[in-house]
């Protein structure tokens, strides 16, 4: 009897030699849903490799160093009992896709389930996982009617991010439609601001999730506001440092200073001309943000020295997500 004829943990009910185990030995998978499958088994067997090899390199969850991370991995596998794989939507769109499934856990003789929309992209041939939303439990809500909204994201080295964006000189309904996709992308990405050069647009637009400042100093998210052929002035005297990092520039954090208040005048999605005052965390967000309009990454205002140390690991990054041996 082969060895591997044992009921795939991925629950499609057939044996693990003819379901996930090809996978495991190199073949590529057909579409993201049989992707997420196989990452399942791969946690549930305990086979770290598959999950590293797998990762989309611009991901929030690569990391450098390989051997930390296939060893967080296995502790996860060795100290998990994987119930039962449950997938409840799959979409497609071109290059990108989503999978939301409940993932069906103890840890510790407790339930530990959880759901997770999952977002892969099509990169080099191959579907790799991107990064996921997740919520505890069995949270079917996170199913949406809607065809993929997400767009892909441009990340360092693109020439397009130090480009000087161009203004928008109408307000149509093509601009409307990537506004709402700005704001999918940047929701799916956890991420504050989004500006249309992030997302292959040259053009004067950014969309942020307004930050409600906290009594500790940190902040929630609040509505969004659409920023339009902004225009920036009368930055506050007083300055502030605080960390920075950037959906183009994943993984990487660095402290900033900026102003703490600064005057912005854009056109709003309706077409109307505002003038707000902004400080604090809407300020810093708003001009890390409009700085992408201008070709000019929050890296740019860093110290020499901040610079220096991050020279080999913006190498390191460029190399990996630009296809110079990272995979």
């Amino acid at each position: 009897m082969n060895n591997q004829e044992f009921p795939c943990p991925c629950s499609s009910g057939s044996k693990y030699h003819e379901c996930c185990y090809p996978y495991h030995q190199g073949k590529k998978t057909e579409n993201a849903e049989l992707l997420m499958r196989s990452r399942y088994s791969a946690y549930a067997l305990n086979i770290p490799e598959y999950i590293v090899e797998t990762t989309h390199p611009a991901s929030p969850q690569y990391t450098e160093n390989k051997f930390a991370w296939k060893r967080s991995i296995s502790q996860f596998s060795q100290n998990t009992t994987f119930q039962k794989l449950e997938v409840l939507d799959f979409k497609e769109k071109e290059n990108l896709a989503t999978v939301t499934f409940t993932c069906h856990i103890l840890q510790n003789n407790s339930d530990a389930s959880f759901t997770e929309k999952s977002y892969f992209e099509l990169y080099k041939g191959k579907w790799l996982y991107s990064r996921g939303l997740l919520k505890e439990g069995h949270a079917p809500n996170m199913i949406t009617s809607d065809e993929i909204k997400v767009l892909p994201l441009v990340y360092y080295d693109d020439q397009i991010l130090r480009k000087k964006a161009d203004p928008v000189h109408e307000i149509t309904l093509e601009i409307k439609k990537l506004v709402e996709e700005m704001v999918e992308t940047m929701d799916a990405c956890s991420g504050i601001g989004l500006a249309a050069a992030q997302v292959h647009y040259s053009i004067r637009i950014f969309v942020i999730r307004t930050p409600i400042e906290k009594e500790d100093g940190k902040f929630d998210l609040g509505d969004v506001k659409v920023f339009i052929n902004p225009l920036l002035s009368s930055p506050s005297e007083e300055n502030w440092k605080a960390s920075e990092g950037c959906l183009s520039i994943p993984t990487i954090r660095k402290e900033v200073e900026r102003p703490k208040e600064i005057t912005v005048e854009y056109t709003a999605l309706d077409g109307t001309r505002q003038r707000e005052r902004f400080s604090g965390w809407a300020a810093r967000v708003i001009m890390h943000e409009n700085d992408h309009l201008n070709g000019v990454l929050f890296i740019d205002r860093l110290s020499v020295e901040d610079k220096l140390e991050l020279k080999p690991i913006l190498k390191q990054l460029d190399d990996r997500i630009h296809d110079r041996g990272a995979l």
